[in-house]
């Protein structure tokens, strides 16, 4: 482990380069939680320093609180915010100047809390389920009431009878759509979009038109006209810490917009799965899943890991029923393991969201203050979420996306999120990355729009 020339002159001092390659190594995942490193003699004669600058550097960081010594047992990485939760998936998750980042996903790593917990129903409730054929379609009873408390807590008054437990948040708007069984007809949405959300709905006969979203967006009475004119079926919405923009619709039009669909006679469909994002200091608004008639949809993908396939639909119970009559139900609802794994992550879901919250306002923060030292772009600060939506106000979209390709950057063009695919001037920036990856990508898309503008 580690030679002279893995440390960095950037970093500093002699004393700070050590510190940097610690703490790379952290956030390269070379260390993890109880690594040990390896002696202070053997670590300076490996680095060709002196045992000093090696002491001091080490005494820095166990000051810090990345590094713990005991005698007997050596220095050992200490359970810092970036092991207990790295966010990033592999694909961004270190800032190496030779690798691709690749940001078409807005995808989540899994907290060390999912290995605690599945550590926990080893050694507890997993062996009393195996004894079983699983939880019915639909969820476990147990489940249910668990995700019911969580959402009465954050003020969206659940009893277990009116969820159905799916594989996620997409599964549980095709199982609703299911179970309101519509038949051919018009579905609004936001533009831009999640992708996956039109699929389903013209899965389902409806045709999607799009209501402009963003800073600009959510225009009650552009809403009201087109409810007049379409007589829509269903409207989809993420109000809350949209995706692909990390805005929210205001607080102060919210009851216009349930008020305007309900005098149509569509069904509102809300997308809280990015809701627990809240990264903004103002105070969050209200859901609309809280107001009558609206159903609701959410998932742990986003606030814990997309590995974890369990989402939900909040409903009343006339529309669950159907819902539970689905023959599609058997197979998208969440299997054994992820139902009891999804039961021990509730009882910490607050801590993982809190600390989210946390690494993902310092990591916006480090990508908005590169971005504001970029040519040719403009973006609306998020409420939360994951991602913040750019436009490229001078360059062709295309052709600094093949640029940005050119320089190890991956994006997602703004197309893909628009229900009619016209969108050419924005693309959609995930930042799930540390701050050293978010100054990684700025450089290489400053790059990519420099090359864009000579070609």
């Amino acid at each position: 482990m580690w030679r002279a020339s893995d440390l960095d002159p950037a970093d500093g001092t002699k004393t700070e380069q050590v510190e940097g390659l610690v703490l790379r190594g952290i956030d390269r995942g070379e260390l993890s939680i109880g690594s040990r490193l390896p002696s202070e003699r053997v670590l300076a004669d490996r680095l060709g320093l002196s045992r000093v600058t090696v002491v001091r550097a080490l005494d820095q960081l166990r000051a810090a609180g990345v590094l713990s010594t005991r005698r007997g047992s050596g220095t050992q990485v200490l359970p810092t915010d970036r092991l207990l939760d790295p966010i990033a998936p592999a694909s961004t998750g270190a800032a190496v100047p030779g690798d691709v980042l690749d940001l078409r996903f807005a995808t989540t790593a899994a907290p060390h809390d999912v290995a605690q917990a599945c550590e926990q129903l080893i050694g507890t409730t997993l062996a009393a389920a195996m004894g079983g054929d699983g939880p019915p379609p639909g969820g476990s009873q147990r489940l249910r009431t668990a995700i019911a408390e969580h959402l009465t807590a954050d003020g969206v008054p659940t009893e277990p009878s009116q969820l159905t437990l799916t594989v996620g948040a997409a599964a549980g708007l095709n199982a609703a759509l299911a179970g309101l069984a519509l038949g051919p007809g018009t579905a609004i949405t936001e533009s831009p979009t999640y992708p996956a959300a039109v699929e389903i709905l013209r899965r389902h006969q409806l045709d999607v038109v799009g209501w402009p979203a963003g800073a600009s967006g959510w225009d009650p009475d552009q809403l009201a006209r087109l409810c007049r004119r379409l007589k829509p079926k269903v409207v989809y919405l993420q109000a809350d810490n949209h995706n692909p923009t990390g805005l929210s619709l205001p607080g102060d039009r919210r009851t216009e917009v349930i008020e305007t669909v309900r005098r149509t006679g569509a069904v509102l469909i809300s997308d809280e799965t990015l809701r627990p994002l809240w990264l903004d200091s103002a105070e969050q608004p209200d859901p609309l899943s809280r107001y009558p008639r609206t159903i609701g949809v959410g998932s742990l993908s986003k606030t814990v890991w997309g590995g974890l396939r369990v989402g939900w639909v909040r409903t009343g119970r006339q529309l669950r029923r159907r819902i539970n009559a689905s023959a599609q139900l058997s197979i998208t609802s969440p299997s054994s393991l992820d139902d009891l794994l999804a039961q021990a992550i509730l009882s910490r879901l607050d801590r993982i969201v809190a600390r989210r919250r946390t690494r993902l306002t310092a990591n916006l923060a480090a990508l908005q203050a590169g971005l504001h030292g970029l040519p040719g772009v403009a973006w609306a600060a998020p409420t939360g979420g994951m991602t913040l939506w750019l436009e490229l106000t001078e360059q062709r979209p295309r052709r600094v996306l093949d640029q940005a390709r050119a320089a190890g950057l991956l994006l997602a063009s703004g197309d893909l999120f628009t229900p009619d695919g016209a969108d050419r001037r924005h693309v959609r920036i995930p930042f799930t990355a540390p701050p050293d990856a978010m100054t990684l990508v700025v450089e290489r898309l400053g790059h990519a729009l420099a090359e864009a503008s000579v070609h």
